[in-house]
């Protein structure tokens, strides 16, 4: 149903782009040559605000504070479609609203730390939420080629769907299990109008919706004991590992990094194979990679922070043959 949804919505989108303002001609960001609708991703963000009310109104009182928070984010990221924010007026937002769902989501699991050590309460929830925000920001700038955004948070949200029915058979009685599975959904429905070659992207409104819908799932899965911190860490490292490998190359030859660019490995790889090559790639290292290690992770606890690196590091030198960060033409 919330693919169905997802994809009418997003049709409905495409056909009032012209009159909505939401067909521009391409930047030095994009890597696309002519002019295509955004905001596709409207479709998801509703649908996922929708599903979060329902389920609130179903007994599950705390999914208000995620649908409003949602809502709120889209509507930045909406916004930033038509206006193009600047950094300044978008940031103090993202705080905000960060602060508030990481507040709202209640306490976290301790993280153990050498020396008998551990991390919790504020110290914890400032980490939390600094991550949060690189992770809402870090899936913008994903975000640049067909496809590979939706496909990155169907297969991170349906890895730990299953990851978390595979340890518990009463998984589907959580509600948050069912937020998972409609924002799967919603976003599927909006793949088929963004899959290579796109007829629209998911723009910021999608984006900003999207990242932080995953983000509040996670922390409602840690809080609960329901999936651990390591699983959530390999699940979408493709996509941290691209983004933060070309932030650091970057800010080391002393660029803005809020410039506009498009020398991320996938824009790279795209350049040289095309969207639809680039985007499967990426796929095949969330499920064939990814995943699995996430799952051990899951399973075995006792080895999961090395698992963790395990996933990371051929990540990072995939991405440094890639050029991530690299000057583009």
């Amino acid at each position: 149903m919330a693919a169905f949804f997802g994809y009418l919505g997003t049709r409905l989108v495409e056909r009032l782009a012209p009159q909505l303002g939401l067909v521009k001609p391409p930047n030095e960001r994009s890597s696309h040559t002519r002019p295509t609708p955004r905001g596709g991703g409207i479709a998801i963000a509703v649908i996922t605000v929708g599903s979060a009310a329902c389920l609130a109104l179903l007994g599950a009182p705390g999914f208000w504070v995620v649908a409003g928070l949602i809502l709120a984010i889209g509507l930045l990221g909406f916004t930033d479609d038509l206006m193009d924010l600047s950094p300044a007026l978008r940031f103090p937002v993202q705080i905000i609203v960060f602060v508030a769902l990481v507040w709202a989501m209640g306490a976290l699991p301790a993280i153990a730390l050498p020396f008998g050590l551990e991390m919790s309460g504020l110290p914890l929830g400032i980490v939390v939420t600094i991550i949060g925000l690189w992770w809402l920001n870090l899936f913008n700038f994903m975000d640049g080629i067909d496809g590979i955004a939706g496909t990155h948070a169907i297969l991170v949200l349906l890895g730990a769907v299953i990851i978390w029915a595979i340890q518990d058979a009463d998984a589907a009685q959580a509600p948050v299990f069912w937020l998972a599975l409609a924002t799967t959904g919603a976003t599927a429905g909006f793949l088929v109008r963004n899959w290579p070659p796109a007829r629209i992207f998911m723009g910021d409104a999608g984006s900003n919706a999207l990242a932080l819908a995953v983000f509040a799932i996670a922390l409602a899965t840690l809080g609960a004991g329901q999936i651990g911190y390591q699983a959530w860490l390999i699940l979408p490292a493709a996509f941290v590992v691209d983004a933060t490998v070309t932030l650091l190359r970057r800010t080391a030859r002393r660029e803005r990094p809020w410039r506009a660019h498009r020398s991320h490995a996938y824009q790279q790889l795209s350049r040289a194979w095309g969207h639809k090559r680039t985007t499967i790639v990426y796929c095949l290292l969330t499920a064939a990679w990814c995943f699995p290690l996430a799952l051990a992770a899951q399973l075995w606890p006792g080895i999961a922070w090395p698992l963790v690196l395990v996933a990371y590091a051929p990540l990072i030198v995939f991405c440094l043959w890639a050029g991530a960060g690299q000057e583009s033409p």
